[in-house]
């Protein structure tokens, strides 16, 4: 349930200003944390498919496997992309949607006051409306940006692992020029200076 300011003020009446911007800034808040666990399970996952730490040399096994599974990886994080994508424009479009109708209400308003204030500037009755439903568009607005960041950070994902796909293929190939210097070596040993 979306708390209002309107709902505090009937519930508080006397209650300061510093319960909205304290409302305001846990809506921020409860969407940077959101934003962390969903970065901390991505990262997670991720790990979970990558060929080695970084400590062992892979074998000639591993690294097929890596290459074979390469593909079904990408397309998981193509799936995510697609989904956060797809929440990223709904909420732009829901932020939008009510900051439209919110804005003409608030403009509506200022026109039936009088002849002056028909000429109140667009800025102004942008500041009127971020007072008045301060608590809501802080709610949509920590949700957009959340989600614009997940977006972000899946993009950078999918580039990471185009970039894994390249250190693949260049293990692959040191592996195979590896295993093929090693038996033209055990079958040419004097030219490798191998003899016994």
């Amino acid at each position: 349930m979306t708390v209002t300011r309107r709902k505090i003020e009937e519930e508080y009446p006397d209650t300061p200003d510093e319960l909205f911007k304290k409302k305001v800034d846990d809506n921020y808040k409860k969407a940077e944390e959101e934003l962390l666990v969903f970065v901390e399970q991505q990262i997670s996952l991720m790990k979970e498919n990558l060929l080695f730490n970084g400590e062992d040399i892979p074998s000639f096994y591993s690294l097929n496997k890596s290459l074979m599974d390469y593909e079904s990886v990408l397309l998981g994080l193509l799936a995510i992309h697609q989904e956060v994508r797809m929440q990223k424009a709904l909420m732009e479009e829901k932020y939008d949607n009510f900051y439209a109708e919110k804005y003409c209400e608030v403009k509506s308003e200022q026109a039936n006051l009088g002849k002056q204030a028909q000429f109140t500037a667009a800025r102004e009755i942008d500041m009127l409306v971020r007072k008045r439903w301060i608590l809501e568009l802080s709610t949509l607005k920590a949700e957009s940006i959340k989600i614009d960041n997940q977006y972000n950070f899946i993009n950078y994902l999918i580039d990471g692992w185009k970039n894994y796909a390249f250190i693949l293929n260049t293990l692959s190939k040191n592996a195979q020029a590896e295993a093929s210097a090693s038996g033209i070596s055990s079958r040419n040993p004097k030219e490798f200076g191998d003899e016994m």
